[in-house]
């Protein structure tokens, strides 16, 4: 089952760099911290992978292959979910709100809303159906208008690529968390990915997630160490 999962295909979605690997290097922080170990982290791991050479030999992609391919679909994502609020809260903001109908007058009772045809008709003992089929026309009406103020904002297009990208992005996620890695780099790479779905927020205070932030931070702070090398981790290992 495990070698079925590893070799799914990745869905075919563009993928986008989130920060240029050429030009001017990346400027590393001076210590890591809590606020800054999984961005100084992403850009480490994006410019070690985007920076190998492409593989020659034909099989499952690598970790390091899949990492970019995740955290591209991970910051589209977080993107393009900003971006849904945003058109959410403008169509909110133009129609005042959720197609609904207030109906009061039920034997003293506050107005009750009704967003659904369903919730209106329930009510049809106790209204009865001259009011019933008025509330059902203004909610008609009220739906109508914001089927129009939606196709002029773009929210629905915008819901349905953020799910999109959400599918996608998950997929990536698993997959990547399954696959072996092969070097220190991937394994820093899966921590990454773990962390960041997670705890983004690098709220959590108890064990394991303290236990991997810092591994995490360690692997990275070895590899910045002028003597860091496969040989030289290996012999550190035997010592």
């Amino acid at each position: 089952m495990a070698d079925s999962e590893n070799s799914r295909t990745l869905p075919e979605i563009s993928i986008e760099k989130s920060a240029p690997t050429s030009g001017k290097a990346y400027d590393a922080p001076t210590i890591i911290t809590r606020r800054n170990l999984l961005s100084h982290t992403a850009r480490v791991l994006q410019q070690r992978f985007t920076d190998m050479p492409p593989r020659t030999e034909r099989g499952p992609a690598p970790v390091s292959e899949i990492w970019l391919r995740w955290w591209s679909l991970h910051q589209q994502h977080f993107r393009q979910s900003r971006r849904v609020r945003t058109l959410r809260d403008r169509l909110v903001a133009d129609l005042d709100g959720y197609p609904s109908v207030a109906i009061d007058g039920l034997e003293g009772e506050p107005p009750q809303i009704a967003t659904t045809y369903a919730e209106i008709r329930h009510l049809s003992s106790r209204i009865g159906a001259r009011r019933v089929d008025a509330a059902l026309s203004t909610l008609r009406q009220r739906r109508r208008a914001w089927k129009e103020a939606d196709a002029r904002i773009g929210y629905s297009a915008a819901l349905r690529r953020e799910r999109e990208l959400d599918r996608s992005a998950s997929i990536s996620s698993n997959v990547l968390l399954l696959m072996p890695p092969s070097c220190l780099m991937e394994v820093a790479a899966k921590l990454h990915c773990l962390l960041a779905l997670h705890d983004p927020r690098l709220e959590h205070q108890h064990e394991p997630w303290l236990h991997l932030r810092r591994m995490l931070r360690e692997i990275v702070e070895l590899r910045q160490r002028p003597d860091y090398s496969a040989k030289s981790l290996i012999e550190h290992a035997g010592s």
